[in-house]
């Protein structure tokens, strides 16, 4: 009831803070002018004006983007105060403080989620509240990964890094415990922490290079091939869980200006291309949520089929396909009953291991729970075919039956092909019926599909 409480105070918090930003209304594109546009502030939000920059003056040349005092510490919001800056709109990670409303105007541009990372080499994949608040306030419990995890090395000590002070990432992490866990952070713990760090970039270098570290940093800016995100409370950060409100650690990206100020037509005509299709683009391309964005979750999986049967050794790709076409997430897991029987990859692709039956389960892993499954028999290859007569008798016009036993009674493919060595002495059926056709002598050979076994019966024709 805890979690599910925290969790629908989350959502109406993001419901709040989408209705109450600014919306972005197209407005007539000016045209472009040698003005600038000045940043300042936020080293989250600034490589996603870096991006959008980069893309909106190939497209007007004639309008400069620079970044100016770009640090962690609230300094965007601080240079947008004063209605005699020179900056055009500070950028902040964090949500306005009711003073700070009073004075500015906001533009959300998007939502951002705060990853909470460790080294690759760490084991863990999920961590909880409970340990993330022990491990940020030194608690001697936490000092250790193998308090966290038993499958991590006992000689491995945590070491925990921040933000430093006024940072909105920081801002984002600390109410994180004050609002959702409901226990805020003490004073002065960050002067126990192995690190206060003054950007994003620090931070995951950091990180990358201590064993034992752990620290956060915006979801958009991390790179998975240098640190590793975790679950918490068992969800993963991703565009989707934060635009739904299922993960709790996130935060708004703001423009903010002097009420006072009137904007430029240069910087009005960046404003509309952020909110234009290619704009919106860059902002999901780079790992940010888009204001509004709508998960469209798996309704169905489709199999290539739901039985199969292969011999040891041998492969087969399943190809499962989600349905609707546009779903959000497309990952599946897969798993097998049986290890011993058949295998499965990540991709869907089975392998024979032993004789038997394993059911392979696929699983949606977006949240919607479905579950198809396939159903994989392994057999025995053929070893041999035994004739039921290895002589026999047969006048011409009359007819002998001759049964084939394929070896083990567990092989996959049991069919056969019979053939005559002379069938104008004796002709064979596909039943294994033989027709006497004139006096004389032939061989009925009876040959395996699978492995190509063969086994032979001599036939005499008498008139």
């Amino acid at each position: 009831m805890k979690n599910y409480a925290k969790k629908v105070s989350s959502l109406v918090l993001l419901v709040t803070m989408l209705f109450t930003s600014f919306s972005f209304v197209p407005t007539t594109v000016f045209a472009a002018d040698s003005k600038t546009v000045v940043f300042s502030g936020s080293t989250s939000v600034n490589p996603l004006i870096q991006a959008l920059a980069e893309a909106f003056m190939a497209k007007n040349p004639g309008i400069k983007i620079i970044e100016q005092n770009v640090t962690g510490s609230g300094s965007g919001i601080a240079d947008a105060e004063s209605s005699n800056s020179t900056v055009d709109f500070g950028m902040s990670s964090r949500a306005l403080t009711s003073d700070e409303s009073a004075v500015l105007n906001q533009i959300q541009i998007c939502m951002d989620g705060l990853a909470v990372v460790v080294n690759k080499k760490n084991p863990l994949n999920e961590i909880s509240p409970a340990h993330l608040y022990k491990i940020y306030t030194k608690d001697d419990s936490a000092a250790n990964w193998n308090q966290i995890s038993d499958s991590y090395s006992k000689s491995t000590k945590i070491a925990p890094f921040g933000r430093e002070a006024g940072s909105g990432t920081r801002s984002c992490f600390e109410d994180f415990f004050k609002v959702d866990y409901g226990k805020a952070l003490p004073g002065g713990y960050d002067l126990k922490l192995d690190g206060s760090l003054s950007s994003t970039g620090a931070v995951q270098t950091a990180i990358q290079n201590n064993t034992g570290a752990i620290g956060y940093m915006s979801l958009g800016d991390m790179d998975e091939t240098k640190v590793k995100a975790l679950k918490i409370e068992g969800v993963e950060p991703s565009k989707y869980t934060v635009a739904d409100g299922t993960y709790a650690i996130k935060r708004p990206f703001l423009l903010v200006y002097n009420k006072n100020k009137t904007i430029s037509p240069s910087a009005q005509s960046f404003l509309d291309f952020i909110a234009s299709a290619d704009g919106q683009k860059i902002i999901d391309k780079l790992g940010f949520i888009k204001n509004g964005l709508v998960r469209t979750k798996a309704t169905d999986i489709t199999l290539r089929s739901t039985s199969v049967t292969i011999n040891p050794g041998f492969s087969y790709s399943l190809t499962a396909t989600i349905q609707p076409a546009d779903a959000s997430d497309k990952k599946l897991t897969y798993i097998s009953s049986n290890l011993a029987v058949a295998t499965v990859s990540s991709t869907g692709m089975i392998k024979g291991v032993g004789a038997g039956t394993a059911t392979i389960t696929v699983k949606t892993t977006d949240g919607s729970n479905i579950i198809k499954k396939c159903i994989v028999t392994v057999a025995s290859p053929v070893t041999s075919v035994k004739l039921s007569k290895a002589e026999a008798s047969v006048a011409v016009g009359k007819t002998v039956t001759l049964k084939a036993t394929v070896n083990p009674s567990a092989a996959a493919d049991k069919s056969v092909i019979w053939s005559s060595s002379d069938k104008k002495v004796a002709a064979v059926s596909s039943k294994g019926v033989v027709t006497g056709k004139k006096a004389g002598n032939a061989v009925i050979t009876v040959t395996t599909k699978e492995g190509k076994k063969t086994a032979t019966c001599k036939i005499t024709v008498t008139e």
